[in-house]
């Protein structure tokens, strides 16, 4: 066979080789995706999960033709390295985030960068000012919004809020109609300070949750509300000092929010996308409400009302159908199961489980175990037990979940196989992926400001 051929056949096996790849890699659907997460919110007051207040009748719409998973764990309980680790399905020691004002890795690989090398294209959009504070966040979107307060002087009583929101995402989706794409809109409500208007507060005035709890005192501290109300909530209130009241006002918070999620439904079914949308439903981290003795605050304890969160998954066009997930999953499984139901292959640092096989009925390995991070805190979870390890002390709190759900009794000093097992899950993460000490923040005076005003920074 003369040289020529052989330039001929190996030409076209590069050609073949190429298609190949190209078909293996390639999306296997043209499907949008909308993932709408929202700020604090806890699971447990969604009428989907349970709830029997009608905060939510547009996430229990989705919710009652999807997959709703009721066990799914957050990767902090501070927004700042949560978001990062849904954007990059890593862990905040992997990708680096532990506060606003830090900076992304650039050894992750973040959802928005995979989908747009397959075309796609991308926004985010929020009412959260601390978003923007996070370094490298924003370069991965082709559209990046982040809602700042109104005007040039900072004032407590002027919070921007979701309304804003709403309809620049409105806008976004009909101008890319045309195009695949991925939108990830984060709602601040309802987290502090749960402002909405009187019709939504009139919705759940009447209702009372602790009787037993009233007069709370104030808390000692400006901002964090450990034994008491924070005094700046208080203060946005005329320093009523009832739990209920603001419990309720949660409530209407998280109605307020869900009617926006109603806006972006419609535009979708008016845009008649409905049936070629993805659409995930999530939040952050959870919220403090009454619990272990902290009152509507979060961001430095990690028990479970703090890292629970919300996930629901439905689409039409995938066939995707109401049904119940009892497996422990976690916020870093949400993108890859993103790349798996569009049909993208998984790139390298994304470190999450394809859930779509989950929702197939099918065995999913390697997310047995949900860590959660703080600067000063640990936490390793299953559905049975949970370890949290306190750097600054050195001590550990040891959980039977099944027996003592809401994590009232530890059990220290049990020096049995689960607790070893643990402590060496905790050792092994933190000696593979990084140290706590030596963490630094950077902020500017603005940002500071900006970040005060929602109850971060003292």
């Amino acid at each position: 066979m003369s040289s020529k051929n052989n330039l001929i056949i190996l030409f076209l096996g590069v050609i073949l080789l190429s298609a190949a790849v190209y078909l293996i890699n390639r999306p296997r659907n043209n499907m949008n995706v909308v993932f709408v997460t929202f700020d604090a919110l806890r699971p447990d007051h969604l009428g989907c999960y349970g709830y029997n207040k009608p905060t939510s009748p547009n996430i229990d719409k989705v919710a009652s033709e999807g997959v709703v998973f009721l066990n799914a764990i957050a990767q902090s309980s501070h927004t700042a390295p949560c978001m990062s680790s849904i954007l990059t399905s890593a862990y905040p020691l992997q990708h680096g985030v532990f506060n606003f004002g830090d900076s992304l890795s650039g050894e992750v690989t973040p959802l928005s960068k995979v989908l747009k090398k397959n075309g796609y294209a991308t926004a985010f959009l929020s009412s959260h000012k601390g978003i923007s504070t996070i370094r490298n966040f924003d370069k991965y979107f082709d559209s990046f919004y982040c809602i700042w307060i109104f005007g040039d002087q900072w004032d407590d009583n002027k919070f921007v809020n979701t309304q804003e929101v709403t309809p620049l995402a409105i806008k976004w989706i009909e101008n890319n109609k045309n195009s695949k794409f991925f939108i990830w809109i984060h709602y601040l409500e309802p987290h502090f300070p749960m402002i909405s208007s009187f019709e939504y507060k009139k919705m759940f005035a009447g209702y009372r949750h602790n009787p037993e709890i009233n007069n709370l005192p104030l808390a000692a501290d400006e901002v964090y509300g450990i034994g008491g109300l924070p005094n700046r909530l208080a203060r946005l209130n005329n320093y009523n000092k009832n739990i209920d009241y603001y419990i309720n006002l949660y409530d209407a918070s998280i109605r307020y929010a869900d009617d926006q999620l109603g806006q972006i439904l419609n535009c979708l079914k008016a845009l008649h996308l409905s049936d070629k949308t993805l659409v995930i439903i999530s939040a952050d981290h959870g919220e403090g409400l009454g619990r272990h003795g902290l009152y509507f605050t979060h961001g430095f304890r990690l028990y479970d009302e703090l890292i629970r969160v919300p996930l629901i998954i439905y689409s039409k066009g995938l066939s995707i159908r109401f049904k119940e997930v009892k497996n422990q999953v976690r916020q870093i499984d949400i993108a890859p199961t993103i790349l798996g139901l569009l049909g993208i292959r998984k790139t390298v640092n994304i470190h999450g489980a394809n859930l779509a096989f989950l929702i197939k009925g099918e065995k999913v390995h390697g997310q047995e175990y949900a860590f959660s991070f703080l600067p000063n805190k640990l936490s390793v979870r299953t559905n049975g037990f949970k370890l949290i390890y306190d750097t600054d002390h050195n001590s550990y709190e040891f959980y039977n979940l099944r027996n003592d759900a809401e994590e009232l009794n530890s059990l220290p000093g049990r020096e049995d196989k689960e607790f070893i097992n643990f402590k060496d899950r905790l050792a092994y993460y933190a000696d593979e992926y990084g140290s706590f000490k030596g963490i630094k923040t950077r902020l500017s005076d603005e940002e500071k400001k900006a970040l005060h005003s929602l109850g971060y920074l003292q």
